[in-house]
């Protein structure tokens, strides 16, 4: 088995010390404050992009903020992300993965637009889905001004998402298959994509406690999230049990080895292999959930980052002929 990364042992304690290590215990707005606070203490890059500007989507059911993040050179950008932050769809937002983003936008040289969508328990499934659709169709109808690169004929499209995110790209991926809003390529970071038999994982039983993100939170995240347990086997939210999972994007999904969904990360790439799609599975077995937001902290997380982020861009080139 392999072991903890050595610069994660510390940041656990401290998150112990502090009494984060169940988000759950303290209740969704000192839960929410304590994931926007730890996104402040990490080192902020605030360099290599030319613009960031925020905005307003006017979805079907609710105005949806978005943040748009322009390369250096946005005239020679190689395609838009679609970026949906993680936090088990009660936290996060547009400012606590505001790194991520930006890191992403330089790496791949793509335009990132991060999706704020309705979170629970305010708003329950689908709403996340509905906002995170409705954003996508956006980018996808305006992506010519987004990417104002003469040389593309079509701009390419990608998704990308951490945890709850992941879900969402890989939601989204599945809806827009017979659309025209065509996908090229997805990005999951350790995603949800089975909510109904996460407990028959073996992940989840060895991850329950210690790493972040704990089978209760996940509970709770559930709770919160679902109307009721009808939910649970619906393919918005659990994607692992769609019907027919043939003509998705190319996908890559990453996983860390000290993280209760990473068994479920996998289960998703190996369906998506065994009916056609292209895809590819990292696995970061030192690591644990939520790892692409320490960047600022963790060495192999920063350098995790720029490897996906440099994919992203790859892909967008590759799909444009």
């Amino acid at each position: 088995m392999s072991e903890l990364d050595g610069q994660l042992v510390p940041l656990l304690a401290s998150l112990e010390a502090m009494g984060d290590s169940d988000l759950s215990a303290v209740g969704v707005e000192a839960a929410r404050a304590s994931i926007e606070l730890m996104a402040q203490l990490q080192s902020k890059d605030k360099a290599l992009l030319s613009r960031i500007d925020d905005s307003v989507v006017e979805g079907r059911f609710r105005k949806i903020p978005i943040r748009i993040y322009w390369p250096v050179a946005p005239e020679k950008c190689v395609g838009v992300t679609v970026f949906y932050h993680g936090g088990g769809f009660v936290l996060g937002s547009i400012r606590s993965h505001d790194q991520l983003a930006r890191s992403l936008a330089r790496y791949s040289n793509s335009v990132v637009v991060s999706v704020e969508y309705a979170l629970a328990p305010e708003n329950k499934f689908p709403a996340a889905v509905e906002d995170a659709y409705d954003a996508f169709t956006y980018v996808s109808q305006n992506r010519a001004d987004l990417c104002p690169n003469p040389s593309l004929k079509k701009v390419p499209l990608a998704v990308v998402g951490d945890s709850a995110g992941g879900n969402l790209a890989a939601v989204v991926s599945y809806l827009a298959r017979e659309t025209a809003e065509k996908i090229d390529f997805a990005l999951l970071a350790y995603p949800v994509t089975d909510g109904l038999n996460q407990d028959s994982y073996r992940s989840y039983d060895e991850n329950r406690q210690g790493y972040f993100l704990t089978v209760t939170d996940m509970q709770w995240f559930g709770e919160l999230y679902l109307r009721d347990e009808s939910d649970l086997s619906d393919p918005r939210f659990s994607i692992l049990l769609a019907p027919d999972l043939s003509n998705m994007p190319r996908t890559l999904v990453v996983v860390a080895g000290f993280d209760p969904l990473r068994d479920q990360g996998i289960a998703f790439a190996d369906a998506l292999r065994k009916t056609g799609n292209q895809v590819e599975l990292w696995r970061y077995d030192s690591m644990i959930h939520a790892f692409f937001s320490m960047e600022g902290l963790v060495d192999e997380a920063k350098r995790a980052v720029e490897r996906a982020g440099k994919f992203l861009g790859g892909a967008l080139i590759e799909s444009q002929g």
